[in-house]
């Protein structure tokens, strides 16, 4: 694949206890070096979340990763096959083998920029100057997810990162397209598990939703 692919994000984790880490949906898929003691190591791809999930934790185990922008196209088979042959476990290596093995269609690009900015998906087709049915097809064919997938995570998103801010849940539900706060608690359940106030009380909850990712 030809790709005009750069990364969001390269990360690393050392798990220091035996403990699970939140992951909430973020839109992006990453490259992971998994290197668990007296294992050998392991390259996998994420795929996309559609809910939040938790990952045990083994002491000493370690992740190095590196997140792709929301729409990338990847070459999953033959990246891992060509990362597998490879001698080294070098994370930064993979790099020029993740180029050449992603792809991020400019026309995908937009879209889903525009799906974060409006409420409607019909709004998004109209400032793209295509019908809702040809942005449907182009973003279930390159993401494996509707348009309505984009503009719910991104608008949920948004909403727990703000709030902090926010002087109520009232408030920042109807700051972010909810009808009330009833429907945004149920989103947010739906997309994080957790009700609004849950997630602000938290200070693992609010640097998962922080986190890099589509919004």
């Amino acid at each position: 694949m030809s790709s005009q692919w750069r990364p969001v994000e390269a990360w690393h984790h050392t798990s220091v206890h035996a403990d699970s880490t939140v992951v909430v949906p973020d839109g992006c898929r990453d490259l992971i070096l998994h290197i668990l003691p007296h294992h050998r190591p392991a390259w996998f791809v994420t795929d996309l979340a559609d809910s939040t999930y938790a990952v045990p934790g083994t002491l000493g185990e370690r992740y190095w990763g590196f997140r792709m922008q929301p729409g990338t196209q990847v070459d999953t088979d033959r990246l891992l096959a060509l990362l597998q042959a490879r001698p080294w476990n070098d994370a930064h290596d993979a790099l020029p083998l993740l180029h050449d093995c992603t792809v991020l269609d400019a026309r995908v690009a937009d879209a889903l920029q525009s799906l974060a900015r409006y409420s409607q998906v019909t709004q998004a087709a109209r400032e793209l100057g295509v019908s809702e049915r040809t942005l449907q097809r182009l973003v279930l064919s390159a993401t494996g997810r509707p348009p309505a997938y984009w503009k719910c995570l991104a608008r949920v998103r948004r909403a727990a990162q703000a709030l902090p801010e926010a002087s109520s849940l009232a408030d920042c539900a109807a700051d972010h397209g909810y009808t009330d706060q009833a429907h945004m608690s149920r989103e947010f359940r739906r997309w994080l598990g957790r009700a609004p106030a849950a997630v602000a009380a938290s200070p693992q909850w609010m640097a998962a939703v922080s986190a890099s990712g589509y919004c």
